[in-house]
């Protein structure tokens, strides 16, 4: 039931209309399908090779990437209609996998050339500013990037569409430091985790909800509410960096000595810790139904479906990181000791939440209800609402296959 759901959720997600952040989320969650798929065949028979789709995807980012480097921005006009100087960079683990695994020497040239445009354009051009005023820092890591073009903002959503893309970068040139040798897998690694660590300093609150802007030309919150999706983005965002790097440490186990210096360590445990508290924050707002508001404080703003499906892959993947993990790469990534209580918990709350999101999907397969577009101020429907079912029904197959797996090798 659960493939045969993935397959409902495809044409409205492939259909719709695209900004650059939401062709990422898009590919992104076709890839996890991907991969999985991978792994277990049997488990999506009646889902198709979805590598062409990715790599159409990937290959049309790359067509309309504007002459600054940001992906995906180029619709009429120079690329400057979209504001977004992260949001681009949502694309790019598709875009590494591609280049890693699956380029031809035609699109190899083309891709290469656009992830090191897009990390240019991150790591050089994109507008930043000091977290506190009139703190100067020759040192890129002590300065937070903006979200924005027009202003220098930073906004909850940048903890997904930048540290996943740093470290993606990381892991792939790794791999090949030929293809751009001027940064170091050591100094993108800690960058994706001081953005996270600096923007968690600006946007959570004492209370662990993240607010969802903040202006720092202005030195003022553009935006303080606890929107409910933005703190999904923080919590899957977090997680896909620290499931990047169980996965290249376990394909290439000397890719653990980039994370196994002081410092970066001490950014691992906050990093997680952000993690934690900013879940257990949401799940303090969760209604009866097992949905949010979308302001997670606020019940008279609209109930939403799309945060119950962001919580729900953060909370599969994590019991996957925890559980099926090898012990020697949890340790490496200072993740704590995770209770046989907690896991129970985390289990149960994460299928609720499941069993709640699945409740709003149409005979159409368009998920209802999610924070919708164009404006995202109201119910209605999204493509990001889309990925996040795909990703919500993924993690929850990866999980069962590992736990279905690991109570067979008991039994033995």
């Amino acid at each position: 039931m659960t493939v045969s759901r993935i397959s409902e959720l495809l044409p409205p997600l492939l259909t719709t209309q695209r900004s650059s952040w939401e062709q990422g989320i898009t590919a992104q969650a076709l890839l996890e399908a991907h991969r999985d798929r991978a792994i277990s065949t049997n488990c999506y028979d009646t889902i198709p090779n979805l590598l062409p789709y990715i790599h159409g995807l990937v290959y049309d980012a790359v067509v309309r990437q504007g002459s600054d480097g940001r992906l995906a921005v180029v619709l009429n006009g120079d690329g400057t209609s979209d504001p977004g100087a992260l949001d681009p960079a949502c694309i790019g683990e598709a875009l590494y996998y591609l280049l890693h695994h699956h380029s031809t020497e035609i699109s190899h040239g083309k891709f290469s050339i656009a992830a090191n445009r897009m990390l240019d354009y991150v790591l050089i051009a994109c507008p930043r500013a000091p977290i506190v005023e009139n703190t100067f820092s020759s040192q890129d890591d002590n300065l937070i990037l903006s979200h924005r073009i027009d202003s220098v903002q930073i906004w909850s959503d940048t903890i997904y569409m930048l540290p996943p893309f740093l470290v993606s970068a990381a892991v792939y040139y790794s791999h090949h430091p030929e293809s751009n040798s001027r940064y170091h897998p050591a100094n993108l690694i800690r960058m994706s985790l001081k953005q996270i660590i600096l923007a968690a300093q600006v946007l959570q609150a004492p209370t662990g909800e993240w607010s969802h802007i903040y202006d720092l030309s202005k030195r003022k919150f553009e935006r303080k509410t606890f929107w409910g999706v933005g703190n999904g983005w923080v919590c899957a965002g977090i997680i896909r960096v620290f499931t990047i790097f169980a996965t290249a440490i376990q394909s290439r186990p000397e890719f653990g000595h980039y994370l196994d210096d002081e410092d970066t360590q001490k950014c691992l445990s906050r990093s997680y810790d952000i993690l934690r508290r900013t879940f257990h924050a949401c799940l303090r707002h969760i209604r009866p139904d097992n949905l949010f508001h979308n302001v997670l404080d606020d019940p008279s703003s609209f109930v939403e479906t799309n945060l119950t499906q962001q919580l729900c892959y953060t909370l599969y993947t994590m019991l996957s990181l925890h559980i099926h993990t090898p012990f020697e790469i949890t340790t490496l990534l200072n993740l704590p000791h995770l209770s046989l209580e907690s896991i129970e918990e985390w289990k149960l709350r994460a299928d609720a939440m499941r069993d709640a999101a699945v409740t709003k999907i149409d005979q159409w397969g368009f998920v209802r209800d999610v924070c919708g577009s164009p404006s995202f101020d109201k119910p209605g429907t999204a493509a990001e609402g889309q990925a996040w079912a795909i990703m919500m029904e993924v993690s929850r197959i990866k999980f069962l296959r590992q736990q279905e797996k690991l109570h067979d090798s008991e039994g033995d």
